[in-house]
């Protein structure tokens, strides 16, 4: 089999870490320090690169077929992210008459890597459940 470039299989574990950090973070923020206006940029990007870590690190039982999922849910979720960039605006401005107000890069990224992780992980499991109901 080729080898496809992905991360090793602790990446998964530290990036449970690394999403549990701006939740953290941000509820302390609040509780302790009654400061809203945390650096929101710096928690997405943390966030984005989680679920970036969550999705392209290797399983043990790693084959075409996962790579092939892995392409697959990457192309759906950078629609998705396309088709919210587009769509936001407009029902901002015909819904709400809010002209100027545009969604952050980090919050865009964050969106498509959700629904990568989202997608990702909702096809593996009907792919190991597929796997189960032949043998």
């Amino acid at each position: 089999m080729k080898s496809m470039f992905l991360l090793p299989g602790y990446f998964k574990y530290a990036s449970i870490l690394l999403i549990l950090v701006p939740v953290v973070v941000s509820t302390l923020d609040i509780v302790l320090f009654n400061n809203v206006f945390i650096q929101k940029t710096f928690l997405e990007f943390i966030v984005s690169l989680a679920f970036a870590f969550l999705v392209f690190s290797k399983y043990k039982d790693e084959d075409e077929m996962l790579q092939q999922i892995r392409l697959k849910t990457t192309t759906y979720s950078l629609l998705i992210g396309v088709f919210l960039i587009v769509t936001k605006p407009l029902l901002n401005y015909f819904l709400w008459n809010q002209i100027n107000n545009f969604e952050s890069a980090g919050g865009i990224i964050m969106t498509v890597m959700f629904f990568n992780v989202l997608l990702f992980y909702k096809a593996r499991k009907q792919l190991k459940e597929a796997l189960e109901h032949e043998k």
